[in-house]
């Protein structure tokens, strides 16, 4: 792994701990670790792909990912719960999301799956890339996190041989073993749980070549499988967003710092849920596509696309 590609983590991890949590994160020494073990108690998984392959875990302590979440929500937990496990996913997905930005201004395009929340003591962490990874650790008044980084650059050789859109499901995770010193190296997980959901790549060169027809049923069963995903996680994002206004709407003498807190989380969820509606919709038209739209695609002219050729 290229050493140059921590940076955009570790900015990405402060700047969301900052301004979500209020967490002020001093960064270690980073460190290579060759093993599957987890330092933390409490997991977050995202797989990567785009110019950039492989995958970033955030394992914290337990008493630092209750302090985390408790400052985002304004509430006291004592042990993990559910919200803990949902908001460690968030708190992932929005690290994510701040350091592909920060590699999408050093010239690269990175995209990101969902991710998996895995927790308990000694559990593991398998990467996508079957290689070491280097990890970051971070100290908080409230204990010590982790940010667990495993990827390498993907040659344009490579990208023109494998399409590498993501499927949009979440990142497979394997269980924490009963015993760490007994348990056997088992194999990396080749899809989540329930099946997977094939990625959608309808040109002709990946259908085998310019001379063989697209086949109709796998684009459908691909958008489908897609839909599905997309739609559940929409109506947990909504909820979630809802929630909060609720509470912002049903306590107008809220203290500023909390209400701020709660703005900058709704316009963050809403950012959300409008991509995720426009992938629906994209999807939703690739489900409806005809054979005929598929082999002969027109593109249907617009009323203001005039002819611009002087007339004579």
């Amino acid at each position: 792994m290229d050493v140059k590609y921590i940076n955009p983590f570790l900015t990405g991890t402060l700047e969301v701990l900052k301004k979500m949590a209020a967490i002020d994160a001093v960064p270690g020494k980073p460190r290579v670790k060759t093993d599957e073990s987890a330092f933390g108690d409490v997991s977050g998984i995202i797989g990567i792909t785009g110019d950039a392959l492989g995958s970033l875990a955030l394992s914290f302590s337990e008493a630092c990912i209750c302090r985390v979440v408790a400052n985002m929500l304004g509430e006291r937990f004592d042990g993990v719960t559910q919200e803990i496990i949902d908001a460690a996913g968030e708190l992932t997905n929005m690290i994510s999301g701040a350091s592909r930005t920060q590699m999408e201004k050093m010239g690269m395009r990175v995209y990101a799956a969902i991710p998996t929340v895995v927790h308990g003591r000694r559990h593991t962490i398998s990467h996508i890339l079957k290689a070491p990874s280097i990890v970051i650790p971070f100290s908080t008044a409230a204990g010590p996190f982790f940010v667990d980084v495993c990827i390498r650059t993907v040659e344009q050789g490579e990208r023109d041989a494998v399409h590498y859109g993501v499927a949009n499901v979440r990142t497979p995770v394997r269980p924490a073993p009963a015993s760490p010193s007994t348990a056997p190296a088992a194999e990396p997980d080749r899809a989540p749980p329930g099946g997977s959901v094939p990625s959608i790549d309808i040109r002709p060169a990946a259908q085998g070549g310019a001379g063989r027809p697209v086949d109709l049923n796998e684009v459908r069963e691909g958008a489908a499988g897609k839909l599905g995903i997309l739609r559940e996680r929409l109506r947990e994002i909504t909820a979630k967003r809802n929630a909060i206004q609720g509470e912002l709407n049903g306590k107008p003498f809220m203290e500023l710092a909390k209400r701020k807190r709660f703005k900058s989380e709704i316009a963050f969820y809403d950012g959300q849920i409008k991509k995720i509606k426009l992938d629906i919709l994209g999807l939703e038209m690739v489900a409806g596509m005809s054979q005929e739209d598929l082999d002969n695609p027109k593109i249907t002219g617009h009323y203001q696309n005039y002819d611009t050729r002087k007339k004579r």
